[in-house]
């Protein structure tokens, strides 16, 4: 029996979260999808950038703020080539941006997003104590009862009790169950019970 593992889970979202807002041509409140494309526009010495949303029943678009009337130097270069080019996986990060959504007064919805976990190695049980490191890149409304119950050996409930019994900790945390997955959180499985 090892005594420590450590692992590290990849969290990768198959899917983006929408934007619920008055569509013009609907003439109601619909979903407004991430087109993963940046509109940048000169306005004499300033510039806009945003990112496009499109109704999904009409295909109506509404653009979400990045930066409005800002002076092209104050910008990175790198970061300013990277909106003209229309670069996915930028658009993939402001897509999951609440601070943006919030700036723009828009109601964003997570409960369609889908989530894959990469691992690197599968869990071996019989070590005494795990340590999973979690890497994302994206925002979520996902605890982490709900990750460890779909990624290991226990139930929900099982995990729950754990964590109420500390034998599963996120230091400096109460109690881990009730937590959102983020980025760089370390959940810890400790005296694990054998089945």
């Amino acid at each position: 029996m090892s005594s420590s593992q450590k692992y590290v889970w990849n969290i990768v979202a198959e899917n983006l979260p929408v934007v619920k807002r008055n569509c013009p041509k609907c003439k109601c409140k619909t979903n407004f999808i991430n087109t993963k494309k940046f509109r940048v526009n000169a306005n004499k010495n300033n510039i806009d950038v945003w990112l496009i949303h499109q109704c999904e029943k009409c295909k109506s678009t509404w653009n979400m703020t990045i930066y409005e009337r800002i002076n092209p130097s104050d910008i990175d270069r790198q970061l300013y080539e990277k909106f003209a080019a229309n670069d996915e996986e930028l658009a993939v990060q402001y897509g999951f941006d609440l601070s943006a959504y919030s700036r723009n007064k828009a109601e964003v919805v997570f409960d369609d997003v889908n989530y894959r976990v990469e691992k690197n190695k599968d869990i071996d049980f019989t070590c005494k104590d795990i340590e999973i490191t979690i890497k994302t890149n994206c925002v979520q409304d996902l605890r982490v009862d709900k990750l460890l119950a779909d990624n290991t050996k226990f139930t929900r409930s099982r995990i729950q009790k754990m964590c109420k019994d500390s034998s599963i900790y996120v230091e400096g945390e109460k109690n881990a169950a009730k937590l959102k997955v983020k980025n760089d959180m370390i959940i810890h499985i400790e005296d694990i019970p054998l089945m």
